[in-house]
């Protein structure tokens, strides 16, 4: 399936790899996050390393597919992770995440998924801290 999605943990992976019309972007984040387990996510994490559809989108696909993301932004913590191999993929997904960024949504790029994974995780609680612990 070109456009599929998974949980990993907290983080929403959504995998675009072949071709596919933008359509199934959608409807794969709304199936997503129609899912029990959706609740509640540290983020979503867009991969497109395996995309060939990417390369042949539009300004106004793009820009569309964008506001598509920053509408749902809140259901996955308003948080993406972008995930490009090439270097023009990831060209166009900095783009992306810029204009996610003037959306409000804190967003980045990255060339590596397990990079990403982590940058989508929360920062470490001050309670888990060990001088918390030593001062209770």
């Amino acid at each position: 399936m070109p456009v599929s999605f998974e949980f990993d943990g907290r983080i929403l992976v959504l995998r675009l790899a072949g071709i596919y019309p933008p359509a199934h972007i959608r409807a794969a984040l709304v199936a997503a996050l129609a899912e029990p387990r959706s609740r509640p996510l540290n983020g979503v994490l867009v991969d497109v390393s395996e995309s060939q559809s990417l390369v042949t989108r539009t300004l106004g696909d793009m820009t569309s597919i964008v506001g598509f993301l920053a509408y749902h932004a809140a259901a996955f913590g308003n948080r993406v992770a972008l995930v490009a191999s090439s270097d023009v993929a990831y060209g166009m997904v900095r783009m992306a995440a810029e204009d996610l960024r003037t959306a409000g949504i804190a967003a980045s790029a990255f060339r590596d998924g397990s990079e990403a994974r982590r940058w989508l995780q929360p920062p470490p609680s001050r309670d888990a801290s060990p001088d918390a612990n030593a001062a209770r």
